[in-house]
Formats: structure tokens, sequence, C-alpha cells
């Protein structure tokens, strides 16, 4: 790894700033291990304290684990949902954004992907999405009453729209989104029969846009999805 000495007005800083452009650039990688304190430490021509703050704060950014003991050290976490959800979480309070302006955002997102898989469909992907309304059956048939059946049915589904869109940014952002609007819900779901076929429904008129390279109904019906999950929350 090419890390530099750190600029001396601005040591720790510039010390979260290189492992962070690191990570993101992919030089370091998930689960690889961060040389040792001492030769952090000659690397970036610093103290010890000053470079354990550094990694104390790269630990609160969820992008090190420090695991202590032998065979510990830095370890390099894997980004995930939950990861820039933190972040997105942060953005929103310092920009004072409403969960209104979030739940539209995460709607479009969902749009956009369902678009993007309408876009890209091809004779290829109907056996697939057939297979997913089978599956949605199956789970429809099992799990009458299920707490988690409303998200189950929504994993499988914007799994299959990102496969099919070739993108997984949207999804990543989507659930993101979806994880900040869930930690600030006033209520649980509880998805009677009712909206349990409701949902299956719509997910089906989904697919069948899909399907059928209808792109402005598939975004038309996955954003009304994606609200009608959200006033689920309210």
């Amino acid at each position: 790894m090419n890390f530099k000495k750190a600029k001396q007005n601005r040591i720790f800083q510039d010390i979260v700033d290189q492992v962070e452009q690191a990570v993101v650039t992919g030089e370091l990688t998930p689960g690889e291990k961060l040389p040792p304190e001492r030769e952090l430490c000659s690397l970036f021509n610093t103290s010890r304290g000053t470079l354990r703050e550094a990694l104390r704060i790269l630990e609160q950014k969820k992008l090190i684990d420090i695991k202590l003991g032998a065979g510990g050290g830095a370890i390099v976490r894997a980004a995930n949902s939950e990861l820039i959800g933190d972040n997105l979480s942060l953005l929103i309070r310092g920009q004072q954004i409403s969960s209104e302006q979030m739940k539209s955002f995460s709607a479009d997102i969902a749009g956009l992907l369902a678009t993007l898989a309408a876009t890209r469909a091809g004779s290829d992907d109907v056996g697939p999405l057939k297979q997913l309304v089978a599956r949605l059956t199956e789970i429809m048939d099992e799990q009458k009453g299920g707490k988690q059946i409303l998200f189950l049915m929504d994993s499988l589904l914007f799994e299959e729209l990102t496969r099919i869109a070739d993108n997984p940014l949207y999804a990543f952002l989507l659930q993101a989104a979806l994880e900040i609007i869930g930690r600030t819900a006033r209520s649980e779901i509880i998805p009677d029969e009712t909206i349990q076929n409701q949902y299956y429904q719509e997910i089906r008129m989904i697919v069948y846009a899909i399907a059928q390279n209808n792109q402005k109904q598939a975004r038309l019906l996955t954003r009304r999805h994606i609200l009608g999950l959200m006033a689920q929350t309210a």
C-alpha cells in the first residue's frame, strides 16, 4: 500500500483520509489487515497515540474493525448497506432532509431500478421471472401471517431486478434508504392476509411489466409498491 507521511499541520485527519482513499480505490480490500502499528507510525511519520486516534475514528466510520490479541490488528471491513445507511443518515440529519423527502427518494430509486430492468429484460429472463413468481406463491402458502413475509418478497423481487438491470448500485442505495426509514418508523407492519395478498399481486404485476419490457408501467407500479410499504411503517 502506498501510504505517505502525514501532513504535519493535519496529521490526524490526513491519516484518516489516506486510509479512506485506499479503501475506496480498492488498494485495501475487505478482510485485508493494515500493517502493524509500528510500521504505520513509520509510514505516516506520527506518534502511536495519534495513529490510534485515527484508527479509532476509522472504526467508528465502520471502515475497519480493530481486533485485539494474537493475530489481531486493524482489518478492512466490507462495504454494505448498513455502512451506506449510516453515512446517509448523518447527511440527512446535517441537511435536515424530511422523512417525506427520504421516502420519495426511495420510491424514485426503486422506480429507476425497475425501469432499467424492464429495458434490459430479454427472452433469457422470462424463465427466472416465472421462477420468482412461483417462489412467491410458495412463500404465500407456507408463511401466512409471518411478520417478515413482506420484506422477504421485496428482497427476492429486488434481487431479481438487480440481476436483470446489471447495476447493483440502485439496489444498494435503495436498501440503505429503506433501512434509515425503518429505524425511524413509529410502528411495525402487521401483515394480515389482506396485506400479504395485496403485496403478492403488486409484485406479480411488476414482474409481468418487466417481462413485457413495459418501462413506464414497471416504474409506476414499483414506485407505488414502495410508497405503500413505507405507508405501513408511518
